[in-house]
């Protein structure tokens, strides 16, 4: 949510290049097809937690239903519906706030929708089916293995299990290339990470990180996991590797105990799940801890096309590398990815791909 305070102040939604990106992917106003839900459901992945951690719930039902719309500043509901929320859909100073118990269990639902691009590499067109998984938390923490003096200094300034309201960035992107699945990408804080999936893979199995509810590849037992809030040349490698901390950093931690039986569930793209241009959780004073937009507001917009996503969160295990890829793709200046820079990553990707 960091993302906020640096777009200036202004919601998310509102950042130069959003309009311009659903110009050329118009949202669908429809429900998947029958064809699509059968291909969600088919490769839908197996998702873990710690057996004291609380699970996804469902975004109308445990979330929406349990709060106030505020229109302008203005009350208008305490008794929000999806019909109320996708009235207000499209105004920026919509704002809804929960005023439920966030560790109160809720119905475990993830959200599933198909998209589609061409990518144009070397002389070949490649056809790539994204199927995206999304899970709904009412709150969203901070890393759960930080240091004292970090722990300490942030706790000052708000609840770290309570950071901001909401949470519904937490996803997973399966990549199916000519209909097979070759790649899984996970949003992971303020960045996204590719993993390439052996070619027997069926269901990619994940984890949810305590506290943070980011997502990382299923291991058993207590695993840490290098973590930033937005990616640097500072800090690629810490990430990479595991080397070299930054004193802003520390580590996610999972523990992939239980697996959750969950339902998957679809929406038009166009919901205010994915649209809403307003605030979805609580304003908040400091930068960071104010709810956020829909869903389709998870990155930057020169990121946002499935494939952008795909390539330039692969990352090898050659930090050097990493952060040069990295210092010509992120314009820190204008907090803008530079589209020239995407080239490099799209070649390594696919050189990796057919290895």
């Amino acid at each position: 949510m960091l993302l906020y305070s640096c777009s200036g102040g202004q919601n998310f939604s509102q950042f130069p290049g959003f309009e311009e990106y659903f110009e050329i992917y118009p949202p669908s106003d429809q429900l998947p097809t029958a064809s699509e839900m059968a291909l969600l459901a088919e490769y839908k992945p197996k998702i873990y937690k710690s057996n004291d951690q609380t699970g996804p719930v469902d975004f109308y039902k445990d979330y929406i239903s349990h709060g106030i719309l505020f229109i302008d500043g203005k009350k208008l509901s305490d008794s929000v519906t999806s019909a109320l929320l996708n009235e207000h859909r499209d105004n920026p100073d919509a704002r809804f706030t929960y005023t439920g118990n966030y560790k109160s269990p809720g119905t475990a639902v993830v959200y599933g929708r198909v998209d589609r691009d061409l990518v144009a590499h070397n002389g070949r067109n490649h056809h790539f089916t994204f199927l995206t998984y999304n899970l709904v938390f009412p709150v969203s923490g901070i890393l759960q293995g930080l240091g004292k003096l970090q722990a300490l200094g942030l706790g000052i300034s708000g609840n770290l299990n309570d950071w901001h309201q909401l949470d519904h960035y937490v996803g997973v992107t399966i990549a199916l290339l000519e209909n097979k699945p070759v790649a899984m990408t996970l949003q992971q804080h303020n960045y996204h990470t590719t993993y390439l999936l052996e070619t027997d893979t069926k269901h990619v199995s994940i984890d949810i990180a305590i506290r943070s509810n980011e997502l990382y590849p299923h291991t058993k037992g207590e695993t840490r996991h290098p973590g930033v809030s937005f990616l640097s040349t500072d800090n690629i490698e810490f990430v990479v590797t595991g080397k070299n901390k930054p004193m802003m950093a520390g580590y996610d931690i999972t523990k992939g105990e239980a697996e959750i039986l969950y339902e998957l569930v679809f929406l038009p793209q166009t919901d205010a799940f994915y649209q809403f241009k307003g605030s979805l959780g609580k304003s908040r004073l400091l930068p960071g801890r104010s709810g956020p937009p829909g869903a389709d507001y998870a990155t930057l917009p020169g990121l946002m096309p499935r494939a952008v996503r795909l390539v330039t969160g692969y990352r090898g295990d050659n930090p050097q590398q990493e952060i040069d890829l990295f210092s010509h793709l992120f314009d820190r200046e204008n907090f803008a990815v530079r589209k020239k820079a995407i080239s490099p990553y799209q070649d390594r990707f696919f050189e990796q791909l057919d290895k």
